[in-house]
């Protein structure tokens, strides 16, 4: 491990930010971006300890639910759309062990596999007239409802401890 880590260099910078830059600014827009500055460095801090796992766990649980939308597709012969969720589905990460998946790398295998999910939900809504009665097709819309509202709370755990309680910003 190479020391200071980078939460340490971030915690440095702000602190220098805080004792040696802050005192000297004088106007009030000087003031106003350097808190904003410290926020974003809390922000970034913040998420490089927590992303990664908050990614992982995110597609350690689209990859089951878009597992279960396709087939309830394949069950209701909408195969266009079954098709392309598993085509999300395919496009799998490297799976060598040696190889550290950066967080650019989750987010981008993250985001593929929200983009199949929201594409199979705006279809899903299409089918709302035809199969809303349906104990299936509410399963299906009540699992991806469960699936945003645990992402809204996820994304909540890195954007309020970074930013409340820290003072006003810009």
């Amino acid at each position: 491990m190479i020391l200071p880590t980078a939460t340490d260099l971030l915690r440095n910078i702000d602190a220098t930010l805080a004792e040696k830059v802050e005192p000297s600014l004088s106007d009030v827009t000087g003031r106003s971006a350097l808190a904003t500055v410290r926020h974003l460095l809390n922000f970034v801090r913040i998420r490089i300890e927590s992303e990664g796992q908050q990614l992982l766990d995110d597609i350690a649980t689209l990859r089951p639910l878009l597992e279960q939308v396709g087939r309830f597709f394949r069950a209701v012969q909408e195969d266009a759309s079954a098709s392309a969720v598993e085509g999300a589905l395919a496009q799998v990460p490297s799976a060598d062990p040696t190889h550290y998946r950066t967080l650019d790398e989750l987010a981008q295998e993250a985001n593929g596999l929200r983009r199949a999910l929201h594409d199979a939900l705006s279809h899903l809504q299409s089918l709302r007239q035809r199969l809303g009665a349906d104990e299936d097709y509410r399963g299906v819309r009540e699992s991806i409802r469960r699936y945003i509202t645990r992402q809204i709370e996820a994304e909540a755990e890195l954007i309020e401890p970074a930013f409340f309680g820290l003072g006003p910003r810009r």
